[in-house]
C-alpha cells in the first residue's frame, strides 16, 4: 500500500512537471510571437501605408501609361508587405507559409515595373504597343516564379515551428536569387540608366533622373539585403544592422521615386 501510495504521488509529480513545462513553453511562444507582431507592426505596416499613398497620388494626378506603371510598382510593394504581415498574424497555422511565399514572389516581381518604367523613359518618342509591355511583364512574372519553385519544392524557404515562425532561406535560394537579380534586374537597370542619361538634357530634368536612378538602386539594395537577412540568421550583428538601416533605405528609395517622377509626369 505504501509503495502504491508513493507511486501515485510520483506519477502525479511527473505529470505536474510536464504540465508546468508545457505551460512555460506555451507562454514563451506567446511572448516571442507577441514581440514579433510588434516588430511587424512597426516595420511592415509603415511601408503598406506610404506605398499605397504614393500609388493613390500618382493615379490621382494623371492616368497614363507612365503613372500606371509607377503606381503598379507601389501597389505591388504594398501588397507584398500586406501579405507578409498577414502571414505573421497567421503564425502557427498552415496558411502562413503559402501566404508568405506569395508575398516574396510579388516583392521580386515588383521590380519589373521599374525596369519597364526605365525602358519607357528611353523610348518616349517611340509609340510602342501595349502588347510589348505586357509581354515583358509576363516574362518577368514567369521568371519570378523561381521563388515558388525553389522556395516550396526545394525547401528554399522554411517557415514553421522549428524556425519560431521566422522565415529562413536556404543558401541555394540566396545564391540563385542573387544571380537572378544581377542578370535580370541590376544589369538591365544599369544599361537603361546610362541610356536615360544620354537621351535627356537640362539641369532640372537631369536632377530628377539622377534621383530616380539612385532610388531604383537603393530599392535593389534593399532586395539583396532582404534575402541575405533571411538566410544569414545566425549573424545577430548583421540582422541588427538590417533592422535599423534597411527599412529607412526602403522608405527613402520609395520617396525619391515618387519625388522624381511622381508629379508633372507625361
Amino acid at each position: 500500500m505504501i509503495g502504491n501510495k508513493y507511486g501515485r504521488y510520483g506519477i502525479k509529480s511527473k505529470l505536474l512537471k510536464i504540465h508546468t513545462l508545457l505551460s512555460n513553453n506555451t507562454l514563451l511562444f506567446q511572448n516571442e510571437l507577441t514581440i514579433r507582431l510588434i516588430i511587424v507592426s512597426i516595420f511592415q505596416i509603415w511601408p503598406i501605408f506610404y506605398c499605397s499613398y504614393f500609388a493613390y497620388r500618382l493615379l490621382k494626378r494623371a492616368k497614363n501609361r507612365s503613372t500606371y506603371i509607377l503606381s503598379a510598382y507601389f501597389a505591388t510593394t504594398a501588397l507584398t508587405y500586406f501579405l507578409a504581415t498577414i502571414s505573421t498574424y497567421l503564425s502557427n497555422t498552415p496558411i502562413s507559409y503559402p501566404v508568405y511565399v506569395i508575398s516574396i514572389y510579388f516583392f521580386v516581381f515588383s521590380f519589373s515595373f521599374l525596369i519597364n518604367f526605365s525602358w519607357l523613359l528611353t523610348n518616349l518618342d517611340v509609340k510602342s504597343r501595349n502588347t510589348t509591355f505586357y509581354l515583358r511583364l509576363s516574362i518577368y512574372g514567369i521568371l519570378s516564379s523561381y521563388i515558388i519553385i525553389i522556395g516550396v519544392l526545394f525547401n528554399g524557404i522554411t517557415l514553421n515551428e522549428s524556425t519560431g515562425w521566422i522565415p529562413v532561406y536556404s543558401w541555394f535560394l540566396l545564391g540563385f536569387s542573387w544571380i537572378y537579380f544581377l542578370l535580370f534586374l541590376i544589369i538591365p537597370q544599369i544599361y537603361l540608366s546610362l541610356k536615360i542619361l544620354k537621351v535627356y538634357e537640362g539641369i532640372v530634368l537631369k536632377r530628377r533622373l539622377n534621383r530616380f536612378i539612385i532610388s531604383v538602386f537603393l530599392g535593389l539594395l534593399v532586395l539583396v539585403f532582404l534575402f541575405l537577412y533571411n538566410t544569414w540568421t545566425e549573424n545577430e550583428l548583421f540582422r541588427t544592422f538590417y533592422i535599423f538601416i534597411i527599412p529607412e533605405l526602403a522608405t527613402i528609395a520609395a520617396y525619391l521615386i515618387f519625388k522624381g517622377f511622381g508629379k508633372n509626369l507625361e
